[in-house]
């Protein structure tokens, strides 16, 4: 009851409380800069656009002077960058215009991905001829772009408003540049530009040529850059080194025109503040960081079990090489840090996350697995807003809870506008974190959100264990996967890497194919083949459960014969079939088999016919996926009436390795002829011939 009442007084207060007590500083300036982080950008989409949302309601209603000097982003930040100048500079009268809680381009642009539109497969995700080079496609991110740029040539915006903006990139092949008699060599770019707004209302984007510093790269000779290449260069900074293609950028370098290939600008330069404070002229006294990593509150300490061991020199040389980035990326902010902050009257005001979000998953990919996940990502990140903007405004108010409260309130009726699905999850994280809701209005229950929060709200550190935890929770909480990757992982849980990887895996030997030599092709798909029992889904019944990735148009290598054996004067062809279990325990079977096989003598002997026989055996792993032991009956028809008419019994028992190759002992009981067999046989004949085969 207390709590109801309490929430019924922060609603009954008057607004004038709210101006008197947080409005007390007549000026706020600041700059913005918004990291990387892959999927993690679901979330600064919905932080971004809250903040956005809040700032500029403030700039067009209330006396405070609420001013914006820049924005700096990389990799993800990149793209959320363009949409923060964009959203900065809306006009007050289109502030509700295509710019809602579920209505935006931050919406729009991070919750319609997932790993079907990046995976490049022809089986589980998308296709993309002319892509040579890269794991992912970015053909719907491209797509999705378009709307950025669309919505720039819409009378959305307030005339006159302008804003530095840009973003960092890294360049593939280091540029040499001289200066007095040394030569170095820099990877590192910043590529500044202005959101300009004309009396039309609508936005075009400038570049910025009040930056002189070396490591400036300008797209357009006469300060105008095409849609075209604004774009390529937003999908430069974003595109992480392997996962995506590099992106061929032509630009003017000290007025000279260049053209070269760039990637992420977060691999050096992650967090560019220092960016951020060359693009505002330095006249910023606020930073704002957008980092999803960082946490207002406090972590129990996890007990972790170390042991002593010697690290291998390859070990030892990929931690150096982490190491080494880490530092690049971390340097940079260090130096800016320590050189230029240290003067009180400059702030950071860093974001702070509560809850635990689906994109700190599986090293930051882990929201591309359902929209779901992005969509609660997305909501957490306008909840964090909200909180870390009330704070922001009540920094130096006295009785600041009592302000942050009331500017908690003020901002959510703001930012839940007509979507009682926001207002659902954003009272039930208030009422998580706070002990109330924002508001004691009920609203109807999002299974989807409340089967995500309660699966992930006690999961602290979201490392690799703690992800098996939450499949199991998602199960429990009986969660609707939208997406086939989640549906595979949430139907496997103990499987759930065997599907990305397949397609990883596909996608490999495609570029092998296209870009190698015959013997580097030959080499990727043996590797492929070889270690298929490792993404092989072992669940139900399956018949020839090959272990390739089939494409539709290779679908016909299922009807070839799963194993060919050899045993002595004999050539063996068989077809499987299993019903796997899902317990997983040395005294409950792996799986049923029944395999029928035709064995031919290849040299005619009194005593041997050509004959079928069939097995029905119980399956055990001795170690997954590596080993498996197999026994049990088997059943004879001869061929031939020469020797035996009738159907004959027997036994076998097999060890299997890599389910590739398999040695059998067949025993056949009262037999007139040869009635003990040894068989060395390859499984997995069909996904051999798709790999090899163009």
């Amino acid at each position: 009851m207390r709590k109801i009442l309490l929430t019924l007084l922060f609603l009954l207060l008057p607004s004038s409380i709210v101006a008197e007590e947080s409005y007390q500083d007549t000026q706020k300036d600041f700059s913005l800069i918004i990291s990387g982080g892959i999927s993690l950008g679901a979330y600064e989409a919905g932080y971004n656009w809250a903040l956005m949302r809040q700032l500029n309601h403030l700039k067009h209603n209330s006396s405070k002077t609420i001013k914006m000097h820049s924005i700096a982003g990389a990799s993800a930040g990149a793209i959320n960058s363009v949409m923060s100048a964009m959203a900065w500079c809306r006009s007050k009268e289109m502030a509700n215009q295509q710019n809602l809680i579920e209505n935006n381009l931050f919406y729009r642009m991070w919750t319609a991905i997932d790993f079907e539109d990046l995976f490049i497969d022809n089986q589980f995700g998308t296709t993309d001829a002319d892509n040579t080079t890269s794991l992912f496609s970015r053909n719907k991110i491209e797509l999705l772009s378009e709307e950025i740029f669309k919505e720039l040539d819409a009378p959305y915006f307030e005339p006159e408003c302008s804003i530095p903006f840009g973003f960092a990139v890294t360049r593939v092949e280091p540029k040499i540049s001289k200066i007095q008699s040394i030569e170095i060599a820099n990877k590192l770019f910043h590529i500044p530009l202005t959101l300009h707004i004309g009396n039309n209302k609508k936005a075009k984007i400038y570049d910025n040529s009040s930056l002189k510093r070396d490591n400036i790269i300008h797209l357009s000779h006469n300060g105008t850059p095409s849609n075209e290449r604004v774009k390529k260069a937003l999908f430069a900074s974003s595109a992480f080194p392997i996962a995506f293609e590099e992106v061929e950028l032509e630009y003017f370098h000290r007025g000279v025109f260049e053209k070269a290939l760039f990637l992420d600008g977060g691999v050096f330069d992650n967090v560019p503040l220092d960016f951020a404070r060359r693009l505002s002229s330095q006249q910023a006294e606020d930073y704002i960081f957008i980092d999803p990593k960082h946490l207002r509150r406090q972590l129990p300490k996890k007990n972790i079990r170390t042991k002593k061991h010697t690290a291998s020199p390859v070990n030892s040389a990929i931690k150096l090489i982490g190491d080494i980035f880490s530092s690049s990326e971390s340097s940079i902010l260090y130096n800016t840090l320590a050189g230029e902050f240290k003067d009180k009257n400059k702030k950071i005001e860093i974001s702070s996350r509560y809850f635990p979000i689906t994109g700190m998953f599986l090293d930051h990919f882990g929201a591309f697995l359902d929209r779901g996940f992005r969509e609660y990502d997305y909501y957490i990140g306008v909840y964090d807003s909200i909180v870390d903007g009330a704070k922001y405004t009540c920094n130096n108010v006295q009785k600041s809870e009592r302000c942050q409260q009331l500017i908690r309130l003020k901002n959510y009726r703001l930012l839940s506008k007509k979507s009682n699905r926001a207002k659902y999850i954003l009272n039930l994280l208030s009422s998580e974190e706070f002990g109330y809701p924002f508001e004691s209005k009920t609203y109807t229950v999002e299974p989807d959100l409340l089967a995500i929060f309660n699966a992930i709200k006690s999961l602290n550190y979201q490392d690799i264990e703690e992800f098996y935890s939450f499949i199991e929770n998602l199960n429990h909480e009986k969660y609707q996967a939208k997406n086939s990757y989640l549906k595979h992982t949430l139907a496997h849980p103990n499987e759930w890497y065997k599907q990305p990887f397949s397609s990883i895996m596909h996608r490999i030997v495609s570029l092998e194919k296209k870009n190698s030599g015959n013997l580097s092709k030959a080499l990727s798909s043996i590797t492929a083949y070889g270690i298929g029992a490792l993404y092989k889904t072992k669940s139900g019944y399956q018949y020839n459960p090959i272990s390739a990735p089939l494409d539709y148009d290779k679908f016909w290598v299922k009807t070839l014969p799963y194993e060919l054996a050899f045993s002595k004067n004999l050539i063996s062809l068989g077809y499987e079939n299993y019903y796997y279990l899902d317990k997983e325990s040395l005294l409950i079977p792996r799986a049923f088999e029944i395999k029928p096989s035709l064995s031919f003598i290849l040299n005619d002997v009194d005593d041997q016919v050509d004959f079928f026989r069939c097995d029905f055996n119980l399956n055990y792993e001795l170690k997954k996926d590596l080993i498996t032991l197999g026994f049990g009956a088997s059943a004879f028809q001869d061929l031939s009436n020469s020797i035996d008419s009738h159907v004959g019994f027997g036994s076998n028992i097999y060890l299997d390795f890599l389910d590739i190759l398999r040695i059998s002992y067949v025993k056949r009981d009262n037999y007139q002829g040869k009635d003990d067999f040894i068989y060395f046989g390859i499984n997995d004949i069909p996904s051999f011939i798709y790999w090899m085969s163009d």
